[in-house]
């Protein structure tokens, strides 16, 4: 990989949640291995008068689990960490931060590339860009200094805001400046999808309606909110996930074929495919829009009344040549009975309906691609039987693979935003979405519940089962995940 230039990495929000879960733990392990430029400095935003010891503190905490780091390098990371403390609500104090910024600059002897990281509530993310588009901040220069923004989603609540925040940027920083974080892209599997498809003829010539039945795409859980009422009630399951990191990963799964694996050719072929993916028609919605509510959810949040969807499954359509008739089925949910997040795409011939081939990409845990096969068992009699060619990350002892957040801050770091989704991609998801929560909206329309520890509501099934297919479910072999495949045509799913 090339040298990674001098940078210094603003973050805002340092002692959250997703600092101290996600962003704290990526440092340090790039700091381990030897990732980070020789010249790398991190300033810290807090007004609570937080210290760098306080820091290295929470870095200690998050690496408990997976064995304690050196002194040396805690040192390292001490000696790299400097705290602003500041008001981010107030303009008149992002002059302590210009300041710290140039002093580094002086120290380094030449301009160090800016990084400021967002990791705040998408309520301040006007407040905060606006001053941080100004002239003693937002210094970039090609060939001098880069100054990049990484944002965290939420891009918005709806359509009309994410257009308006997207507009409101444009007019402070280049696009090209801009990081919208999706950190399933991140992820090694999903990195990997591109790869496979392309790379491989026996695929890259069979990924298409000719040969593909359906699509399933599923991201569920087995814990709860975990006490994040006010996020989760004012998100849900489909703001959440769905038009997000589901919707890109679909885009990923479906795009043609770039003309190079440049970051500009990649966001092109996915900006093409999302404006061609259609949601339910208005009279489908009921039947193809599915939403749902664990058992004791109102309780947690001590809402007797909410109607926030923590289970989400929708069929989507795309109007492409490729595509065109190919049924996709997305769920997402919370308290059900694992944690799974994987791709299935179903090889059918139209001759032999009956037949499958199952072509599973799991994304966690237990990362890897494997396709079901059917052949002869071993013996005298002609027997079929079901066997797997696996790729598992797990079998590739000592290969490292990066965490997604060290995958985010490298990339940013040499300016690679390929990972990253681009405002079309962005306003294109929530085109999708929209006419699916417009109509959760509306009174009177189907919340379904669903015990705690199940695989959701029965109505997610019924809506497989009335296409001719079925959800995967427990014992399918997934990388040494055991799950069932159900026979051809029955609806019996995950229930």
């Amino acid at each position: 990989m090339e040298k990674l230039g001098s940078t210094v990495l603003v973050i805002f929000g340092i002692t959250g949640d997703l600092s101290r879960r996600k962003l704290l733990p990526a440092l340090l392990h790039l700091a381990e291995a030897g990732m980070l430029p020789p010249e790398f400095h991190v300033v810290g935003i807090s007004r609570k008068g937080t210290t760098t010891s306080d820091i290295i503190e929470l870095i200690r905490q998050g690496s408990l689990h997976e064995g304690a780091a050196s002194e040396v390098l805690y040192a390292r990371l001490s000696s790299m960490i400097t705290m602003v403390d500041m008001n981010m609500s107030e303009p008149s104090e992002y002059g302590r931060l210009a300041v710290e910024l140039d002093r580094l600059d002086s120290a380094a002897g030449h301009p160090l590339h800016r990084m400021v990281y967002l990791a705040i509530p998408a309520t301040l993310f006007d407040a905060v860009t606006a001053r941080l588009a100004g002239a003693d901040i937002n210094v970039h220069r090609a060939g001098v200094r880069a100054c990049h923004l990484l944002i965290e989603k939420p891009f918005g609540f709806n359509l009309k805001s994410a257009q308006d925040l997207i507009s409101r940027l444009a007019e402070r920083f280049d696009e090209s400046q801009i990081y919208r974080i999706d950190h399933y892209l991140a992820k090694e599997t999903a990195q990997n999808i591109l790869a496979f498809r392309f790379e491989n003829p026996l695929f890259s010539r069979t990924w298409n309606r000719n040969h593909i039945s359906h699509i399933m795409i599923t991201a569920v859980e087995s814990i709860g909110i975990e006490g994040r009422t006010a996020f989760y009630e004012s998100m849900g399951a489909m703001r959440d996930l769905v038009q997000s990191h589901l919707l890109q990963l679909l885009a990923l799964v479906t795009m043609n074929q770039p003309e190079s694996m440049s970051s500009e050719a990649i966001h092109r072929e996915k900006e093409r495919i999302l404006r061609h993916i259609m949601p339910p028609a208005p009279e489908r919605m009921e039947h193809d829009a599915i939403r749902g509510q664990y058992g004791t959810y109102r309780a947690e949040t001590g809402n007797r009344q909410s109607t926030t969807e923590t289970y989400a499954a929708v069929r989507l359509s795309i109007d492409t040549d490729e595509w065109r008739g190919v049924p996709v089925f997305i769920r997402t949910g919370k308290a059900l009975r694992d944690k799974i997040t994987e791709i299935t795409l179903v090889f059918s011939d139209m001759a032999s309906p009956g037949k499958r081939n199952y072509l599973t990409i799991r994304i966690q845990p237990n990362e890897g691609i494997v396709i079901d096969l059917h052949i002869k068992k071993p013996g005298f009699e002609h027997a079929i039987e079901q066997v797997q060619l696996d790729f598992c990350y797990t079998d590739r002892l000592g290969v490292g693979r990066p965490d997604a957040y060290e995958r985010v801050l490298v990339d940013a770091m040499r300016g690679d935003r390929t990972l990253f989704a681009s405002s079309e991609e962005v306003l294109s998801c929530w085109r999708i979405s929209e006419p699916i929560l417009d109509a959760w909206a509306q009174p009177g329309f189907p919340l379904h519940r669903y015990d705690n520890n199940s695989w959701g509501p029965g109505a997610a099934d019924a809506m497989m089962a009335e296409a001719g297919v079925a959800w995967l479910a427990d014992t399918h072999m997934v990388c040494s995940l055991p799950r069932i495949i159900p026979a051809a045509g029955t609806g019996t799913g995950r229930t």
